[in-house]
């Protein structure tokens, strides 16, 4: 991306502090939505004419189509199908990384994740892949590229190891060219609450106790409305049990659902006017079980940090 479209980014999801706060968040999201599908989508071409002295015109052709039909089973991801799928993992000096996080790609320095992914036991976030389909496949259609993490901020009301407020931010440490591999997902436009279905995608175990999986997957999910109010109860995790406010219900009637190594990666839903992106509503929080049908998981509410996002947006460095 270069540095005039990316200030142009910058100019419409910020300008300044006072504008962040001052125009609808609504109306940001989707002007930087629109300017990243166009960006990565759409190209002017001349179109030429078979007579002397013609003049040069261009026309917009744009590879934004094929809307793919919703998922009715956890299945492996097409290429190029999540090209904001992020996976987070510590090197170690030995080159050895070990990866245990989601994360969505939200521009082209930050990446969205969920705030307990800094816990983990296998060290502080270092590094963040991009554009991977399958681990150790080199004859997959992908453009893998590792980015070394400049900084990650976790959302300042998040207290280890309750789960409100599980959010944070991975800024990396340098920019992203964007392509149809690697390119942002839009932010919500609306809460989620009145969505049907989302997908999910991750890298997470298909089973609980089983092996993280080498291929992106996806799966449809439906939303449960408030249900965990009822169904959630309190624990160490969420000591005053679901909050409606900050958090979204999603699970399936099936044996679908997210599971060991997801946490962080988005649930998404279908831009209405774009088939080729998508928004991320949720993010991978915690779960009572990995695939018990009817007994939906707790996902951290994006649109309820819009605001909080846009600061991190707005800084340039």
């Amino acid at each position: 991306m270069s540095m005039r479209l990316l200030g142009s980014v910058l100019l419409i999801l910020s300008l300044s502090g006072a504008l962040v706060f001052s125009q609808s968040p609504d109306r940001a999201v989707q002007q930087a939505c629109t300017l990243f599908k166009k960006t990565v989508f759409e190209e002017r071409v001349p179109i030429s004419f078979f007579f002397a002295n013609a003049p040069i015109t261009y026309e917009t052709v744009d590879s934004c189509h094929g809307s793919r039909p919703l998922i009715v089973g956890g299945s492996p991801a097409e290429a190029k199908e999540f090209p904001h799928a992020a996976r987070l993992g510590n090197r170690n000096a030995d080159n050895k990384t070990n990866w245990f996080c989601g994360g969505t790609l939200i521009s082209n320095r930050l990446v969205l994740t969920a705030a307990h992914c800094f816990y983990s036991e296998f060290g502080a976030v270092n590094v963040v892949r991009l554009g991977e389909l399958e681990f150790d496949n080199d004859k997959d259609d992908a453009q893998p590229e590792d980015f070394e993490v400049l900084s990650t901020t976790m959302h300042p009301d998040y207290s280890n190891p309750a789960l409100y407020n599980d959010i944070g931010i991975v800024r990396l440490s340098r920019a992203v060219n964007f392509s149809q591999y690697k390119h942002p997902a839009c932010l919500p436009f609306d809460d989620g609450e009145r969505h049907e279905t989302f997908v999910a995608i991750g890298w997470g175990a298909q089973q609980f106790a089983q092996k993280q999986s080498k291929k992106l997957l996806k799966v449809q999910l439906r939303g449960y409305g408030q249900r965990c109010l009822t169904s959630v109860e309190p624990n160490e995790e969420l000591p005053n049990g679901y909050n409606a406010s900050t958090q979204l219900c999603i699970g399936s009637p099936e044996s679908k659902d997210t599971c060991n190594g997801d946490s962080g990666g988005p649930v998404l839903s279908y831009h209405k006017d774009y088939p080729c992106m998508y928004h991320v509503m949720g993010i991978t929080s915690t779960g009572v079980a990995c695939d018990t049908p009817d007994v939906p998981s707790v996902y951290t509410r994006v649109y309820y940090y819009l605001n909080w996002i846009k600061q991190h947006l707005a800084r340039t460095s």
